[in-house]
């Protein structure tokens, strides 16, 4: 039977993120909780998930020995659990491929990728890391509720933005309520950000007594940087002083914003970002230093061994000088693009609009 007091503290987080976020999302709960086929009645702003939760085996080896740490707080445990999976972890972008928008506001995809799911899709996820807001959600809520099993305090959900096909999850206890956003919409997500030395943006502090978390928070983000942009000109200047014998790294016979962006990418490589890490890291770096107006997005397509297998990575189309470059996160270089390269009768890129897969004939199986 459903513990009904976990479920009125459910409710009150939930009631917590309206307030933040100014919008409602569904609490979802995990099915196996649902031992005797109850229905929770919320006004369908409470259900069960379609899929189990289940922790993959080196993370729950991890959360266990965590959960016997007498050396580390609560809070210290939660970020320890948030940064092992941030570090484990790349985005899936190939989901952006089936999506439908509805309006400005309202988007939809097909449950098979990641949220109704069968063994076989769960196979197939192993061969690679590559993930999506449903799975690591269910990673992090089934972690949260496996390291305070005998807490009757702390209450862990996932939160569902239904508008926009998002999963994240939510804590609550008497001390402090969150959301915890591992791939946020908003910004460079923390799966990227946090390989590259930056700090957390998707945790959301919604309520916090006497400061424990804030306080955890910002002992984990001393010392990292927040700004992406700041964290590449340092490391392009660092560079520069370390080869003050040879020609400077951002002296070629290139314009100043073309040598950026490709140290900007190199260092990006040097400190091992996966490909769609290094979409949003370097989308972010060109809307700051040269502006959007300057970029447009394009796929590119990476042909599996079988159709089910094939997947599109985003790439950037840049302006500089009155000329374009491509940012190929695939092979990791920036080149001169000529929009012709669209018309090749089998073109490796296709305008971003162009790209609108069929969620039948195209299915993914996740491989």
């Amino acid at each position: 039977m459903i513990n009904i007091d976990k479920l009125n503290k459910l409710n009150k987080l939930n009631n917590l993120v309206t307030s933040h976020f100014r919008r409602k999302h569904i609490v979802v709960l995990n099915p196996e909780e649902n031992t005797k086929n109850e229905n929770l009645d919320r006004n369908n702003f409470m259900i069960f998930d379609k899929t189990e939760w289940r922790m993959p085996d080196n993370l729950e080896k991890f959360v266990c020995e965590l959960r016997e740490n007498g050396g580390l707080n609560n809070e210290e445990k939660i970020l320890a659990i948030f940064e092992k999976l941030c570090m484990t972890y790349v985005y899936d972008d190939n989901i952006l491929s089936y999506i439908h928008k509805i309006d400005d506001e309202s988007y939809e995809l097909p449950d098979w990728y990641g949220r109704d799911i069968d063994n076989k899709w769960e196979k197939n996820r192993e061969q690679h890391n590559r993930r999506v807001c449903y799975e690591v959600s269910r990673y992090l809520a089934k972690s949260l509720n496996e390291l305070f099993k005998d807490n009757d305090d702390y209450n862990s959900c996932i939160l569902w933005d239904r508008g926009l096909t998002h999963y994240f999850c939510g804590l609550i206890c008497d001390k402090y309520s969150l959301t915890l956003d591992i791939d946020s919409f908003d910004n460079i997500k923390d799966l990227t950000r946090l390989k590259s030395g930056l700090t957390i943006q998707g945790i959301n502090i919604l309520e916090d007594k006497e400061g424990r978390f804030k306080t955890a928070l910002d002992n984990f983000n001393e010392g990292r940087y927040e700004d992406a942009i700041k964290k590449v000109e340092d490391e392009i200047e660092k560079n520069n002083q370390d080869n003050q014998d040879k020609k400077s790294i951002n002296q070629t016979e290139n314009s100043e914003n073309l040598d950026f962006l490709k140290n900007a990418i190199e260092i990006l490589e040097e400190n091992g970002i996966d490909e769609q890490g290094i979409y949003e890291y370097m989308k972010e770096i060109v809307d700051i230093h040269l502006g959007p107006q300057s970029r447009k997005k394009a796929w590119k397509e990476i042909k599996g061994d079988k159709k089910t297998a094939t997947i599109y990575r985003r790439c950037l189309i840049v302006k500089i000088d009155d000329k374009e470059y491509i940012i190929d996160v695939d092979k990791g270089i920036l080149r001169s693009f000529n929009e012709e390269e669209f018309e090749k009768e089998k073109p490796d890129f296709i305008p971003y609009k162009n790209l609108l897969r069929d969620w039948d004939d195209e299915r993914y199986d996740g491989s």
